[in-house]
């Protein structure tokens, strides 16, 4: 496919972009009043001195709006109905930051400064604090319910395979910290009312379902709610749900007949909007003495929060993603997901196969020390070999296509892993501050549910210009290039004639949307196809129109023309005029699935130094080799991986959510929560592989993740590699100077108890 110059940066870059928080000039403005407190029974909320503020036009609590709650996750386990999620509360509070009231001004400052007049009690009851007190049911959070225990998985189900059958085993225990999506634009939305509907305006990653989820629970007629998606400022995955906010907008706008406009702020974005991960593994791993994996038992608990939404269904694509690109046989994955009083979780780049990755590869250095085997070797040895492809996990995954080897050796060559084997021999002798290099090999899913589908029309106007209307919703993955791209090649034309329509479900008819790297595979494919159909008929109105078979014309500059006879040529404005005069339609769509996922796969490679005064971990090195299959545009494809190897180096080194004991959240702004900026980076080094997936017929299969899966644990493998020598052989993430400083000073600690308690023995 051609690559063109990218259509949607200029607005971007030249601040003409329009965002939610741009539109709706005159529109009232909400502020939530939201809850100090991170459990208990809200027994008095009086709104009428908020009322009386200067420029308050309205404010509701609950029983004012009576809005339906939000269900529970399908499929999360029989007690899902009784974990319903209120739009605002109605007497138990769940979490710190939960929404108890809306408040509504003439501008957002007024409405801030209205809701600190209200008069609320909230009774505090006992916390929750964290995954290990839900799991003792003492405190529940659903009464109902009579649990904290969302649901229990066993994959594959029956018997536990017997690790002790194998002569070496080893055991680790990880956890993936919480973090926070922290898009640069947070949430917002704009409801219009317009007539028995509304006009919403809202960054999201799936208009169309948004529009059902909102006519659903607000009673409304589909064919009168309209959504819009303006340029959205960054999304991974904590844009694609429904929020109760949301819910509590549309229907204040409906209430008063006016336009009412709510945009997060940074506070509520990490207090109160979905964080992501929050899961913490039991991984072991058996096997032969020549470093072969053979089996393996995976332990899952999964903190989703104060309600089982979208995050309850990112454990379970992390049991299904546990085994990676090992050819492991006897496998097991026990998943318990409990709820605690902290802020739900939800999808974050990566949704569960960062979490299986770095317990696995946590997992696969551990078994190699045991077994006395470099880790490389255990990889090469216990990887599912190319020919094995097409590959069915004990999970039930169907790895479609891949060199994991070649992957591996690649990554090895890329991060020169013999020079930095003589540095870090040469260091260690200088007593200098260690190296180390650590790997991340992986798999990924992409695409979402196999059976899933993406729509696409194209049509040639009567202009002579094509338009691409998909159900794909961009939130910064260049679709706009890539569909005007495809559309342009198949017309042999230039990309500037192709507009691309998506993210308004007026304009385009049905959308799934664009999560778990499918926009490509899915969307693009429909795109793809839609206009090869439409380029078939304009081709045979092109021979009508010139008297000769279709077989015998080729397009190219925006024309059809004679094989042989460049002067016997149509252009497409004609052929267009012709097919409306004839009453032939110029174009087609389709509702297009591969009726598969697929599995982009890659190999990590960091080289780490440790300052063993500070514990400070710099990253010296990264390298990424990816397999994503065939690539549409190589420019937007870097773009992914470089972007998605930040936020996986930002794990490792710098992010993490956190609550004190009685469930206040303590990271509340970027002043608590560290995020990397550019100087803090290295230079990425990228190389791709490509084995193209069968299931499409681009033959792609998803970039955008790959970065958060595969850099985490090669970033960690890495600092545990230099600061072996020293007596650390456990790290949690974020390697924070802190985090690591205490490892080298336990490992000191333990070192000199143990050279006492030897002379003790020999004295």
């Amino acid at each position: 496919m051609s690559s063109s110059l990218r259509r949607e940066d200029a607005r971007l870059v030249t601040g003409t972009a329009r965002f939610t928080g741009d539109l709706g000039d005159g529109a009232l403005c909400a502020a939530f009043v939201r809850s100090t407190v991170a459990h208990g029974r809200l027994t008095t909320l009086a709104l009428d001195s908020v009322r009386a503020q200067p420029g308050v036009v309205a404010a509701f609590g609950a029983a004012d709006l009576d809005l339906a709650d939000i269900p529970g996750t399908t499929g999360t386990g029989p007690d899902a109905p009784a974990m319903a999620r209120p739009p605002l509360v109605r007497d138990r509070v769940r979490y710190a930051g939960e929404a108890l009231a809306v408040v509504i001004a003439e501008d957002g400052y007024l409405a801030a400064d209205a809701m600190e007049h209200a008069d609320l009690v909230i009774e505090p009851d006992p916390v929750v604090a964290d995954a290990s007190a839900a799991l003792t049911d003492e405190v529940v959070l659903f009464p109902a319910a009579g649990t904290n225990v969302v649901s229990r998985t066993i994959t594959p189900d029956g018997p536990s395979p017997d690790l002790d059958a194998w002569p070496v085993k080893a055991s680790v225990e990880v956890r993936n910290q919480r973090l926070a999506p922290a898009p640069i634009e947070p949430l917002g939305i704009l409801a219009e009312p317009s007539g028995e509907g509304l006009t919403i305006w809202c960054g999201h990653q799936a208009p169309h379902r948004l529009r059902s989820q909102l006519c659903r629970l607000l009673g409304l007629d589909p064919a009168g709610v309209h959504v819009v998606v303006p340029d959205v400022g960054g999304a991974f995955g904590m844009k694609g749900m429904l929020y109760p906010e949301y819910l509590v907008v549309a229907a204040a706008a409906r209430r008063l007949g006016r336009p009412v406009r709510w945009v997060q702020d940074r506070y509520e974005q990490f207090v109160c909007g979905t964080h992501g991960r929050g899961q913490r593994h039991r991984m072991t791993l058996a096997g032969d003495r020549d470093g072969t994996i053979r089996a393996a038992r995976a332990e899952i608990v999964a903190d989703v929060g104060a309600y089982p939404h979208n995050g309850s269904g990112t454990p379970l694509f992390t049991s299904y993603m546990t085994p990676g690109p090992y050819a492991i046989s006897h496998l097991q994955v026990t998943t318990t997901m409990v709820v605690t009083n902290r802020a739900p979780t939800g999808s974050y780049r990566g949704a569960g196969r960062p979490e299986a990755a770095y317990a696995m590869e946590r997992a696969v250095e551990a078994f190699a020390a045991a077994a006395g085997v470099d880790a490389v070797d255990v990889r090469r040895r216990s990887f599912v070999p190319p020919d094995r492809m097409p590959h069915r996990t004990p999970t039930g995954a169907h790895y479609d296509s891949g060199d994991y080897p070649a992957a591996l050796d690649l990554a090895l060559q890329l991060i020169d892993a013999q020079d930095v084997r003589a540095e870090q021999r040469r260091r260690r002798a200088e007593g200098a501050h260690p190296i180390g290099l650590g790997i991340g090999a992986f798999v990924e899913r992409a695409g979402g549910a196999p059976d899933s589908t993406e729509f696409a029309r194209v049509e040639l106007q009567d202009d002579g210009r094509l338009v691409a209307r998909v159900g794909t919703s961009a939130t910064g993955q260049g679709h706009e290039t890539t569909w005007s791209d495809l559309v342009a090649d198949v017309f042999s034309v230039k990309p500037g004639l192709v507009t691309v329509l998506s993210g308004d479900t007026r304009e385009v008819a049905h959308g799934t949307g664009s999560f778990a790297s499918r926009s490509a595979q899915i969307g693009g494919s429909a795109v793809q196809r839609t206009a090869q159909r439409v380029h078939e008929a304009a081709r045979a109105v092109a021979a009508d129109l010139l008297e000769i078979a279709p077989r015998d014309l080729r397009a190219g500059g925006g024309r059809f023309a004679a094989v042989g006879d460049p002067e016997a040529a149509v252009g497409l404005k004609a052929v267009a005029a012709h097919a409306h005069a004839t009453g032939v339609d110029l174009a087609a769509e389709e509702s297009y699935s591969p009726h598969a996922q697929t599995f982009p796969y890659g190999v990590h490679a960091a080289v780490v130094e440790v300052d063993l005064e500070t514990g400070k971990v710099n990253l010296r090195r990264m390298a990424a080799v990816d397999d994503c299959g065939n690539v549409l545009h190589p420019q937007i494809v870097e773009g992914q991986v470089h972007g998605s190897l930040a936020q996986g180096v930002a794990q490792a080194l710098y992010e993490e959510v956190t609550y004190d004991e009685d469930g206040q959240p303590l990271t509340s702004s970027f002043a608590d929560y560290l995020v990397p900026a550019a100087p803090d980076l290295p230079a990425f080094t990228t190389a791709r592989l490509t084995s193209p997936a069968p299931s499409n017929p681009l033959g792609a299969k998803g970039a955008g993740e790959a970065g958060c899966i595969g850099a985490p644990p090669a970033i960690v493998n890495a600092a545990l590699d230099a600061l072996r020598p020293y007596g650390v052989t456990d790290l949690q993430m974020p390697l924070t100077p802190e985090h690591v400083w205490r490892a080298l000073q336990a490992a000191r600690e333990s070192a000199a108890l143990i050279g006492e308690a030897g002379r003790e023995k020999r004295g």
